[in-house]
């Protein structure tokens, strides 16, 4: 057993380094956009950071059944899933000139934004548009802070590897557990999930379907969090260039050493579900509904920039440096609540099970698993 969880870590582990590797390498530098100020950075990190967060919520709501039917009493499977959801391309950009940066209440503060759009996380790998933020001081318009805004990474995906166990209980209902351990990976970055769930069959209860062989009816229902953690190193040398800005030292030289990026994603799915099991194939799908939720924090200490009389600082003696990202992003349908249909099939070879099923939805989700199940 203790080898068979070694192979289950290490192929979650491998699944989650293609992911990472090419994405978390690009947040590192997110922290930049924190030089625009708190309230400006919340609505940069929600654009770009909403299609993976919706893309790793609807990744949370599959792979939770490959078939119907319920285990007898004691029985059990246990599947590694590898959840694919897929970006639409309408959340791959965005035109920052849409998510009303600056302040409309102060007259002194101007942002210029650069035409065209800019790449969400999941977009190119094309720099977003030019942002230049100018105060008025003393009658002049002194530049604060220029960047573009952050590049896609070319991944329109979000792989989600998840290790669940279905045991049988009574009245053919399956108590259901997932698992992802903490894969960690450079830059201080790791990612972990846990869910529970229950599936019940309904087809018992209903007295023209309970004597129809091969064919079965339940309803199920999960809920899914995972925790995602990456460090970021933003400096208060990133404003050098602007010479306008007064750049105070800290007395603690590890003030801006403990920077974070915290990403809690949720995720609630509850589906009716149907099969056909002819002995090695099992025909499944199900209709259902989902609803995830995001939210998006920065720990840490951060050289925002602040104005004390007619002089712009970098200082630790800035309240808004702690902790000045925390914001929930909803899910990518909002308030509506719409239906996902999902279809697939799983082969079984004695105790050996493999499944693929697809879902289509806003953020559709491709699926495979291995598993074995025991009656």
């Amino acid at each position: 057993m203790k080898r068979n969880n070694s192979l289950l870590r290490l192929l979650t582990i491998s699944i989650m380094l293609l992911f990472t590797t090419t994405v978390f390498a690009q947040f590192g530098d997110l922290g930049k956009v924190l030089s625009t100020g708190t309230d400006d950075a919340e609505k940069i990190f929600e654009a770009y950071l909403s299609p993976y967060a919706n893309g790793m919520g609807a990744g949370l709501s599959a792979g939770w059944y490959n078939m119907a039917k319920a285990h007898k009493l004691g029985g059990f499977d246990l599947t590694v899933s590898f959840n694919l959801a897929i970006i639409p391309t309408s959340a791959k950009s965005y035109n920052a000139e849409d998510i009303n940066l600056g302040d409309p209440d102060d007259p002194d503060l101007t942002v210029v934004i650069e035409p065209g759009s800019s790449p969400t996380a999941a977009g190119s790998k094309d720099p977003g548009q030019q942002v230049t933020y100018y105060q008025n001081i003393l009658g002049t318009d002194v530049p604060f802070t220029q960047l573009n805004l952050p590049q896609g990474t070319g991944f329109g995906y979000t792989p989600t590897p998840v290790v669940q166990l279905g045991v049988g209980l009574v009245k053919e209902t399956d108590l259901q557990f997932r698992y992802s351990p903490d894969i960690e990976w450079g830059n201080g970055s790791k990612m972990g999930l846990w869910g529970v769930g229950l599936k019940h069959s309904i087809k018992q209860w209903i007295p023209a379907l309970k004597k129809i062989p091969v064919f079965d009816l339940s309803l199920q229902g999960g809920y899914t969090k995972l925790s995602m953690t990456s460090d970021l190193n933003f400096q208060p040398s990133f404003y050098e260039s602007f010479p306008s800005i007064v750049i105070v030292p800290t007395i603690d030289p590890n003030y801006y050493s403990n920077q974070k990026l915290l990403l809690d994603v949720s995720n609630f799915t509850a589906n009716v579900i149907f099969s056909g099991d002819f002995k090695i194939i099992c025909l499944y799908g199900g209709v259902g509904i989902s609803n995830s939720k995001s939210n998006l924090k920065l720990q840490g200490n951060y050289p925002v920039p602040y104005f004390v009389g007619n002089e712009i600082r970098i200082s630790d003696q800035n309240p808004d440096n702690t902790d000045p990202i925390d914001i929930t992003i909803e899910s990518a349908d909002g308030s509506a609540t719409k239906p996902r249909f999902n279809a697939g099939f799983r082969l079984k070879f004695a105790v050996v099970t493999i499944n693929f099923d697809y879902t289509y939805a806003n953020y559709s989700i491709a699926s495979a698993g291995l598993g074995v199940s025991f009656r």
